[in-house]
């Protein structure tokens, strides 16, 4: 699965849990986010909405418990992302004012970030996310390590002018 659909998934979750600022690391196949800011596992059950819901679905504590390791850090492996992605997909199809408002929400934002990645094929990645913008340190498959930092500002450009490509080549 890209970058793009894996981190707007991601997004999705760390949205209905409030968080604000994190550290992603790809690491393999799996997505590791550390935060000072997650909410405990007995809270999660008073979630209501569909991204919240999916901590608390019949049949996904044992999953949760899988997600949520020792050291305080989800670990999101590729059959969970494939998961979020499609609520996420069945959430979308039934609001249509998600243009407006979409710049502004994390998920996009992450989503706009892993095009980025999915255009770089970088070899391996972390981001650090604050309400300030992004720093993205990425290796390339050369062994090349690049650092970047994006301002929200700049993440909500490209998120525009990725949204208004899309809308021509219909």
């Amino acid at each position: 699965m890209p970058h793009a659909k894996s981190l707007r998934a991601i997004g999705q979750s760390l949205e209905g849990l409030g968080v604000v600022a994190f550290v992603m690391q790809k690491d393999g196949r799996n997505y590791v986010i550390q935060a000072d800011s997650f909410p405990h596992l007995a809270s999660l059950a008073d979630k209501k909405n569909l991204s919240e819901k999916i901590w608390d679905l019949p049949g996904l504590a044992k999953k949760t418990n899988e997600l949520m390791k020792e050291n305080g850090s989800l670990s999101f492996v590729p059959t969970y992302v494939s998961w979020l992605d499609a609520q996420g997909r069945k959430k979308r199809r039934k609001r249509q004012s998600a243009q407006a408002s979409g710049t502004m929400k994390l998920s996009q934002l992450l989503r706009t970030v892993g095009r980025h990645l999915d255009r770089l094929e970088p070899h391996a990645f972390t981001i650090s996310w604050s309400a300030m913008g992004a720093t993205i340190h990425y290796e390339l498959a050369d062994g090349q390590q690049i650092s970047e930092t994006l301002s929200l500002e700049k993440i909500r450009e490209l998120t525009l002018r990725m949204r208004f490509q899309r809308s021509r080549r219909r």
